[in-house]
């Protein structure tokens, strides 16, 4: 299976007044690079397997299958341990 590197993750919170689920599926989508250096493959977060999307950080090792079609990732897999988030940001002007 291929591996790379997560390059760019989005969270989106989309969650309809309508809704009845209590905990909503996580939305947005992610980017990552394969180690042989081919071009930015794009996934969503039904595409994650084993762990949560919102588990996902900017720098991960991640294994991958390529949907030939799309050229998307149409599974990704975590190599290694979850990280911690990083701290919060302080700004202060």
């Amino acid at each position: 299976m291929p591996s790379g590197t997560i390059t760019k993750i989005v969270h989106l919170t989309l969650q309809s007044s309508f809704s009845t689920e209590s905990s909503p599926q996580p939305k947005g989508y992610g980017y990552l690079t394969p180690d042989e250096g081919s071009e930015k493959l794009y996934f969503a977060p039904k595409a994650v397997k084993g762990f949560s999307f919102d588990d996902l950080q900017v720098g991960q090792q991640v294994d991958f299958e390529e949907d030939s079609k799309s050229g998307s990732a149409k599974s990704v897999s975590l190599r290694g341990s979850i990280l911690d988030p990083p701290s919060p940001q302080i700004h202060t002007d």
